[in-house]
């Protein structure tokens, strides 16, 4: 479930370092004779320019030069991000630069290289099997890889890796200047590497990585894209109308070519919507300083001081820096299975679950006032799936309204054939069944594709 989670959460793939090796134009002359019996004709060709790329990637996809020109206005958004950040580029930024096409083709290319490392053999097919009995796709393991390989493909105009610290970004080939469009683009996107610099991004990522552990991932990532998009601003206001115009219309054509669940961007909103807000917040407190102040948390205090996604839905709960309670949830003895994978719950979470089936405010609500969540997995030896999870809110009103908020969403469920009381709760029956209950202390959801199961495990539902 953690690492399926942070498929979409994650900034962009790991990718390793490419090569950035120039080489050489060549030039091919052709003679081409031809002979009749009547007569003979020799016709020499012009010579044909092979045009070789200036340089390929580490998956062999063409890299373009920064001309001249470019690099010029390169340095000037350089200067302009350190000035609207207050900080200074400790080195020259890493980039590569691509075509629209070679761009796309690099995001599909690095995941798919990344995925075998990722996941371990059967994870995949136990993840998507998760996301399939939470009712959120009923894609098979290979349909959900291709939809999220073609989610990477469409789905930024620009990016920078938190581990190789290279910004990419396509551009158009063969001009000498970057248009508007792309400028904007780089000016993000160099937010970022400059926070990178300074902020120990990759150091945060990496130990994240190494937990197998994403929990503190949302926050942090909300506050970087807030800080990138008030620099962006800031840019795209200096513009006239005029030019403004004209940015627009040099924005590339990226689509996707199927059509892709829009639970896919849900964090989006997080980071793109409800991060903007709060950092607006804190520059108004304290200006861009206390924005690289909240950024700089990780190299000060850690991982476990990051803020959380329900922080950066609600800003009262960051400036008071509430902090999740831990949820002990007891092991669950089933015959048959065992517990292959446990981790903690939080309010992005919620919304992640819940926001198709009963929308943005109903499940807004619910994630604020989560006080802490945690949740376990169990397989047995055939690949079925058994679920458990544990949730508190902050107050009574809270955890009323986490469990009002997760039988709406299964009452509103086509999936479901019927509903009845079990157990202290109520169970919402289907080709996966799912029992929801709350003692007033806390909300609990137990889900399995086999009813007699819950029978089997009925005397530790109330108590796990």
């Amino acid at each position: 479930m953690k690492k399926y989670f942070v498929t979409f959460l994650a900034f962009i793939m790991v990718a390793c370092s490419g090569s950035t090796e120039s080489t050489n134009q060549v030039e091919e002359v052709v003679d081409s004779t031809t002979t009749t019996t009547t007569s003979t004709t020799t016709t020499t060709l012009a010579p044909v320019v092979i045009e070789e790329p200036f340089a390929l990637d580490e998956f062999g996809i063409e890299l373009l030069e920064m001309a001249p020109e470019m690099k010029a206005q390169f340095d000037d958004l350089i200067s302009f991000v350190e000035k609207r950040i207050g900080l200074k580029f400790l080195e020259y930024p890493l980039y590569n630069l691509y075509t629209l096409n070679g761009y796309q083709e690099y995001n599909a290319v690095s995941y798919l290289d990344d995925f075998d490392e990722d996941y371990e053999e059967g994870e995949w097919e136990r993840a998507v099997l998760s996301e399939n009995m939470w009712g959120l796709t009923e894609a098979t393991p290979d349909e959900q890889k291709n939809l999220i390989v073609e989610f990477q493909r469409c789905a930024s105009a620009g990016s920078y890796n938190l581990l190789d610290r290279i910004l990419r970004v396509p551009i158009q080939k063969g001009q000498t200047k970057l248009n508007l469009w792309e400028q904007r683009v780089i000016v993000h996107e160099l937010v970022h590497s400059l926070q990178g610099q300074h902020f120990m991004i990759s150091e945060w990522y990496q130990e994240m990585k190494d937990l197998d552990d994403f929990s503190y991932y949302p926050g942090l990532r909300a506050l970087m894209e807030a800080q990138a998009e008030i620099v962006e601003t800031r840019w795209t206001d200096a513009l006239d109308q005029y030019d403004r115009q004209q940015m627009n219309s040099q924005a590339p054509n990226i689509v996707c070519r199927v059509s892709l669940p829009s639970y896919f961007y849900i964090p989006n909103d997080l980071y793109y919507s409800f991060g903007p807000q709060l950092a607006k917040e804190i520059v108004k407190k304290s200006k861009m300083s206390g924005l690289n102040d909240a950024l700089s948390v990780y190299m000060n205090s850690g991982l476990n001081t990051l803020p959380t996604s329900e922080q950066i839905y609600d800003s009262e709960k960051y400036f008071s820096d509430e902090r999740y309670q831990t949820i002990e949830i007891s092991t669950i003895e089933i015959e048959g299975y065992e517990l292959v994978d446990e981790g903690n719950l939080g309010a992005l979470d919620i919304v992640y679950l819940l926001q198709d089936t009963i929308g943005r405010v109903e499940s807004t609500r619910a994630a604020i006032g989560i006080g802490g969540g945690s949740w376990k997995d169990y397989e047995d030896s055939n690949g079925n799936l058994l679920m458990s999870v544990k949730i508190s809110g902050d107050t009574s009103k809270d955890l009323s309204e986490i469990y009002d908020a997760y039988i709406l969403w299964a009452s509103e469920q086509s999936r479901f054939e019927s509903v009845e009381d079990f157990n202290g709760g109520k169970l919402f029956k289907g080709s996966t069944n799912v029992w929801i209950s709350t003692d007033g202390k806390f909300v609990r959801l137990f889900l399995t594709q086999n009813e007699s199961i819950l029978n089997e495990v009925s005397q530790q539902l109330s108590s796990f």
